[in-house]
């Protein structure tokens, strides 16, 4: 699913009133119907709803929506914030249409005296519909005002396509007010300021509600963002061949573990063969290699001549791809197998954890990255790796030009995981949750990838497909448990049955 700007949003729509064709004012009523319906399963009749109306095209959008509820029988009423002269043409059929059947529910709020005297409930909804997306300078006056005193007086604030005062395609300003939604209706495709960790406490939650946007004018537009969703990972995965052996799904190897750290090479290997992977050699050391031997017969093993860490490495030319950084260390002999592997593989890697941590102590080294590497930094990780960024889309930038300038693939962990292209494209993730925010997630995401470079996934379906299951799989455990409990061992059990219900939807 494609990401796009504010401004190529405009294209679509007014691509979309032309082609169908659809009058303006009768699309808005769409929006609304789609917001209304998913409203409906929201609320509850008991209730009190206060829509905050801009006088622009969002605003109109909480104009329909209040006549939709009123009609519908709730408790609302729409606050219309005069923070501008004129409507919308839109806004202004939608403001005469609800005040012909329920002037007695409208409010005109012309200044801050007048918003103090709105009474919030204990368990009042509103609704901010006050601004769209096309907000690119900070708020200000009275409708700075009636932002702060939503968020100060509101516990539950749903947002229409986007919370007020957002910016959806850069940085918002520090000093910026903008509404903290509880959850977003947005229309047709996600924003991307909804995917930067900076944006959580705007927009913790949101939905996608289709209001059947002109598609080909979609697809006509450019975009380097796009949003994973579960088609998009049906379309790539292959099934397997009842004709065929474990030889046609590749051997990987795995260099991973060290002297306290052997739970790191289990949990990646146990994570390696669930994703199909035809053969598993794990190298390690002495107690890493008896760990995996008592939990994970399928594996073979390679014993390291060192008992506490990892030294040699022999013939990585034998293996379909590889997997470094588990657990390792940075003892100067670990340092120096992978600087071997650089030189000598040209096959699929993967490095995570401490190789990644070797690569920021030897960033000459990044030259020499087979091309397509995976690297699969968290955020800490990555700064190491570069240098700290004055915000998430300055980060953002940066992930880009990384993956351009060394031909990697970058894995930025964290909510909506952001996964670049060495062709500047990026990826945002659309599963996984908190409960992940434990340690050795990292490593089963880690033998995920390996598993599907194995089985001759490209490095770019591996990393799409790796991250989207290991997100998914967490997702459908803590669908009937709490986060809280979640372990990697659960989303390892998990993986086959959230592999069989990816492979089960229809194309």
């Amino acid at each position: 699913m494609k990401i796009l700007s504010a401004d190529q949003i405009k294209i679509v729509d007014t691509s979309t009133l032309k082609n169908e064709p659809i009058a303006s004012i009768d699309l808005m009523e769409r929006a609304a119907m789609a917001c209304f319906r998913r409203l409906l399963k929201l609320l509850k009749p008991e209730q009190e709803i206060i829509v905050f109306c801009g006088k622009g095209n969002n605003g109109g959008d909480g104009l329909a929506i209040s006549r939709l509820l009123i009609e519908h029988g709730f408790e609302c009423n729409a606050v219309i914030i005069h923070f501008s002269e004129k409507f919308s043409n839109d806004a202004l059929q939608n403001d005469k249409r609800l005040r012909e059947k329920y002037a007695n529910r409208i409010a005109d709020i012309t200044s801050s005296d007048e918003l103090k005297k709105i009474t919030p409930k204990e368990n009042t909804v509103v609704i901010d519909a006050l601004l769209g997306t096309g907000t690119n300078k900070p708020t200000e006056g009275l409708l700075a005002e009636t932002i702060r005193f939503i968020n100060n007086h509101f516990r539950k604030i749903i947002s229409i396509d986007v919370p007020s005062g957002l910016f959806t395609d850069q940085h918002s300003p520090e000093l910026n007010e903008i509404i903290r939604s509880s959850l977003t209706l947005t229309f047709q495709l996600p924003k991307l300021a909804f995917l930067q960790p900076e944006n959580q406490k705007y927009v913790p939650e949101f939905e996608i509600l289709d209001i059947h946007l002109d598609k080909k004018e979609i697809s006509n537009q450019t975009s380097h963002y796009f949003y994973l969703t579960k088609s998009d990972i049906r379309s790539v995965l292959k099934p397997r061949n009842k004709f065929s052996h474990k030889g046609n799904y590749g051997h990987a190897l795995l260099m991973a573990g060290s002297k306290g750290k052997s739970g790191a090479a289990i949990i990646s290997a146990k994570a390696c063969l669930r994703s199909g992977a035809g053969l598993l050699t794990l190298h390690s050391t002495k107690d890493t290699v008896a760990g995996v031997l008592n939990h994970l017969p399928e594996a073979m093993t390679i014993e390291d001549q060192q008992p506490d860490f990892i030294s040699h490495l022999d013939k990585p030319e034998v293996y379909d791809a590889i997997g470094f950084g588990p657990g390792v260390g940075l003892h100067g002999d670990t340092q120096q197998v992978l600087k071997k592997i650089l030189h000598y593989f040209t096959g699929k890697l993967v490095i995570d954890a401490d190789g990644l941590n070797i690569l920021s102590e030897n960033k000459t080294w990044l030259n020499f990255l087979p091309a397509h590497t995976i690297l699969t930094p968290h955020p800490k990780e990555f700064e190491r790796l570069t240098d700290k960024h004055e915000n998430d889309f300055e980060k953002l930038k940066a992930l880009k030009q990384f993956s351009i300038r060394y031909n990697c693939i970058v894995i930025l962990k964290g909510a909506h995981s952001a996964i670049a292209m060495p062709d500047g494209n990026v990826f945002f993730n659309s599963t996984g949750n908190a409960g992940l925010a434990k340690g050795g997630c990292g490593d089963g995401l880690t033998g995920i990838i390996l598993g599907f470079l194995a089985r001759g996934y490209s490095p770019a379906q591996a990393s799409i497909i790796g991250t989207f299951l290991h997100g998914f799989a967490a997702d459908m455990w803590v669908r009937k448990k709490s986060a809280e409990g979640l372990l990697i061992s659960d989303v390892i059990e998990t993986l086959p049955k959230a592999l069989k219900k990816l492979e089960d939807i229809p194309h």
